[in-house]
């Protein structure tokens, strides 16, 4: 049994500190240097802008840069049809500064609108905000770069040093009038004036960093320390002897069997859910943390079947508990 609790504490160690280095190494801040000016060509290139916003859900981008009294937008959506985002309002889209684009037939088209409810914009009439824009398509999506003063003109949105609600969207097609459906549109609060830092959606823990595999990485090395544990526990309490002595277990009724019925069920259920979830758009850690679990159960519905059902025999030199390993 100490052999058995060496080996897997040791392939859990390992498994653990491989994943661990992998997430910090991919979680790591870049060290990129930044651009004397933004260039408007629809190329977003490292260190053009000083500030950067992700959705990895949606896998939306948006870039930012302060100069002087002008901001710099850069907006990158996996799709190649419109883009779109939104400073200020109050209810989905009312009130809303809309700035949206697309890319088509090598020529790039840019409106800005305002949020006239909260499910429709309209353009803006007389002068807009935009001063210069560009745009590209390719492989990886649409890009769009434009610049407008920080200051807004009439209803437009004036951008200060503080917190600001900004909406984004896009679509797969290429107009001012198609709707972008579900899961490519999202909202979060961003200070445009603040220090540079990349800005990241979601609750901004690491966790919504970490990849499946990883995760998959993480339940496994867990496991294993799990059984290397149960494996250290075991061979303490059952000890050494000097002569072997076989245990025949006693009825038990039907009590143990309803408890490991019930929880071989249940283990069942989770897994038939940890199915469904893997063709469900769902966060990763949600389906680890049902996986963690299968396997917990799974090991405290073999320790129970051990101590309520498995005979024993206890040797000089090592006890053998008729588990699998």
């Amino acid at each position: 049994m100490n052999r058995v609790a060496f080996w897997f504490g040791l392939i859990g160690t390992v498994i653990l500190l491989i994943t661990g280095w992998d997430i910090i190494k991919e979680n790591s801040p870049k060290t990129v240097s930044i651009l004397s000016s933004v260039k408007i060509d629809g190329n977003i290139q490292p260190g053009e802008y000083t500030h950067h916003f992700i959705d990895k859900k949606n896998k939306y981008e948006l870039y930012w840069r302060v100069i002087g009294k002008d901001i710099y937008f850069g907006l990158h959506s996996p799709k190649k049809g419109w883009v779109a985002v939104g400073l200020g309002g109050k209810k989905a889209m009312l009130g809303a500064d809309i700035y949206i684009a697309y890319v088509k037939n090598g020529k790039t088209y840019i409106r800005e609108d305002m949020g006239n409810s909260p499910f429709s914009h309209m353009p803006v009439t007389g002068e807009n905000t935009i001063e210069a824009y560009a745009g590209k398509v390719c492989s990886k999506g649409t890009f769009v770069e434009f610049k407008r003063k920080l200051s807004g003109m009439g209803k437009t949105v004036t951008i200060t040093n503080k917190p600001m609600r900004v909406i984004y969207a896009y679509a797969n097609t290429a107009d001012f009038n198609s709707y972008h459906g579900p899961g490519s549109r999202g909202i979060t609060q961003i200070n445009f004036l603040a220090k540079a830092r990349e800005k990241k959606s979601g609750i901004g823990m690491l966790v919504e960093d970490v990849k499946s595999y990883q995760i998959a990485g993480i339940i496994w090395g867990v496991l294993f320390l799990f059984v290397s544990f149960i494996a250290i526990v075991t061979s303490f309490l059952e000890g050494r002897v000097e002569s072997p002595v076989f245990i025949s277990k006693e009825p038990v009724g039907v009590g143990p069997f309803a408890v490991l019925s019930g929880l071989a069920i249940f283990d069942i259920l989770l897994v038939v859910l940890f199915v469904i979830l893997l063709f469900v758009k769902t966060t990763p850690t949600l389906r680890g943390l049902i996986a963690a679990s299968v396997f917990l159960i799974l090991s405290i519905i073999v320790a129970l079947y051990k101590y309520f059902y498995i005979d024993e025999e206890v040797v000089v030199h090592e006890l053998d508990d008729e588990l699998p390993w």
